[in-house]
């Protein structure tokens, strides 16, 4: 038996829709797309909802530009992913590319690339001794997201050493 979301028997009001939005939004930054979708998903529709996604861009609960940057710093951070897929999850998210492209330009050029060196070492010591280590760990870092020139650069770099 499969778990199903318990049915409301009566619209929320204005005031519980926007108390449950506020609260939707300060758990954790939002992109405009996840606020919109839960709005839909409490039945929040038409002009309620737009009043109250009006309340919470004017209150900062929602801001394309704060989600985009905290967003592209904690995948960077946390997953260690590169700049190509944190564009690409940010655009897929309906982020202005104007927008994204900020909130790459805010990632650390040195700690970038020190990541990419740190995950080049652990793949080379992963694959040590396998003929084709050198087109798996380039592999990994481009599924990564880190740009396949840069990888390819400092790969050359790595074996000069």
């Amino acid at each position: 038996m499969a778990f199903q979301k318990k049915q409301r028997d009566k619209p929320l009001t204005p005031d519980e829709a926007l108390a449950k939005m506020e609260n939707y939004c300060a758990y954790r930054e939002r992109c405009p797309q996840e606020v919109r979708r839960k709005m839909v998903e409490l039945g929040i529709e038409g002009e309620p909802a737009e009043q109250i996604w009006q309340v919470l861009e004017d209150d900062g609960y929602v801001n394309e530009e704060r989600f985009a940057r905290a967003f592209a710093g904690g995948k960077f951070r946390v997953n260690q992913w590169g700049r190509v897929r944190i564009r690409l999850e940010l655009l897929q998210r309906a982020i202005p590319p104007a927008v994204v492209e900020q909130a790459l330009e805010a990632i650390d050029e040195g700690e970038y690339l020190g990541v990419l060196q740190h995950l080049l070492q652990k793949r080379r010591e992963r694959y040590e001794g396998d003929p084709h280590a050198r087109a798996k760990s380039a592999a990994a870092l481009v599924r990564a997201g880190f740009e396949p020139e840069l990888v390819f650069r400092y790969m050359t770099v790595a074996r000069e050493d």
